[in-house]
């Protein structure tokens, strides 16, 4: 997946020879000629990082810093300023508004580049960690919730079944019980995926292939698949697919990611599932025709407790990102509310395979 990159410049030509390096360099490029078309792009597009310039009509590349790093959805936007100037209070300026970078024109392709890719990296990291925190915090508090609510837990559904039992048929105290047995049950599925997420611990790691492991996750589902009439492809590139880790645990999260894509295809659909051996690594792709996810759920997806269904406890994605970190790989997920979502998962290769 290529990191997007937003030019902010009313010079058209500057822009598209800046937008045709970038490219060439393995970037997605969006151009906006003025501020007011680039806060548009960034709320449509949401753009990895934004090269701004800062001499332009309308609204100028200080104020459209401005507008981003005083919005809490986009404050974290890498913002590169471009100038003429080479004025230190110009400089000064961006920086205090909030930019993270200043390049002064004229200014090497290469070493643009550069700069976006460092600044990428260090959002992704501290978004990373930004995660590891909650998910820390998340641990901590787990063994007491599991103690605190399973012991109430049980004395309600026991009652409530105890009720449900003895009222006729008609009694409008058998329907109460049974909402009360529905609803404890539903605690009771939280409470052990919290304690599945406090207890998944990385076993000794082992070669496994990856491709036979998404084989075997695919058949542990193959009755949902077909229940809910949902055609599989798959595709397996050339390569060895070895990769190094807990095969039983990597089952764990890819279970989690073919269970979203099952929920969100009632009325049936197509998933895709494409296997790419890579030089120092796998690339998995599920992608599904499902009802998508709302542009502002994504960046939450893998947060705890979150989740845009009914029911659950919002950790399926989280367990999924965990595991996945701990095999040190990566998960991302792009969707479109109505369009279906696609998972990439990418883990690294095992050492001894070589393409």
């Amino acid at each position: 997946m290529m990191d997007r990159v937003l030019v902010v410049d009313d010079n058209t030509e500057n822009a598209e020879l800046l937008a045709e390096s970038l490219t060439l360099m393995d970037y997605e490029v969006e151009i906006a000629g003025d501020g007011f078309e680039a806060l548009r792009k960034i709320e449509a597009k949401k753009p990895d990082l934004v090269v701004l310039d800062v001499m332009m009509p309308k609204m100028d590349g200080f104020e459209v810093c401005h507008v981003l790093k005083t919005n809490p959805s986009t404050r974290s936007m890498p913002v590169i300023l471009l100038t003429a100037k080479k004025d230190t209070p110009d400089k000064v300026k961006g920086l205090e508004i909030g930019a993270d970078d200043y390049m002064t024109k004229p200014f090497n392709p290469k070493e643009l580049a550069a700069r976006i890719r460092m600044l990428i990296k260090r959002r992704v990291s501290e978004e990373r960690h930004a995660v590891e925190e909650k998910m820390g915090a998340l641990g901590l508090m787990a063994e007491g919730v599991a103690h605190e609510v399973r012991n109430p837990m049980v004395a309600i559904g026991g009652f409530a079944r105890r009720i449900h039992s003895s009222s006729p048929e008609g009694d409008p105290r058998r329907g109460y019980a049974e909402h009360i047995i529905s609803e404890v049950e539903r605690l009771e599925r939280m409470v052990n995926a919290i304690v599945s997420f406090k207890t998944l611990n990385l076993n000794p790691s082992e070669p496994f292939d990856l491709a036979e492991t998404v084989k075997t996750a695919l058949g542990d589902k193959a009755e949902e698949l077909s229940g809910r009439k949902i055609e599989v492809s798959v595709s397996i590139g050339g390569g060895d697919a070895t990769v190094t880790g807990d095969r039983a645990n990597i089952l764990i999260a890819l279970g989690a990611v073919l269970e979203n894509s099952i929920e969100a295809m009632e009325g049936g659909g197509l998933m895709a599932v494409d296997i790419k051996p890579q030089k120092e690594s796998v690339k998995l792709v599920f992608a599904d025709t499902g009802h998508g996810i709302a542009r502002e759920d994504l960046p939450h997806l893998f947060n705890p407790f979150f989740t845009s269904k009914m029911s659950g406890a919002g950790l399926g994605l989280t367990i999924v990102h965990r595991i996945i970190a701990q095999h040190r790989g990566s998960v991302s997920i792009e969707s479109e509310a109505g369009k279906g979502a696609t998972v990439t998962i990418i883990l690294p290769r095992h050492k001894a395979c070589e393409i």
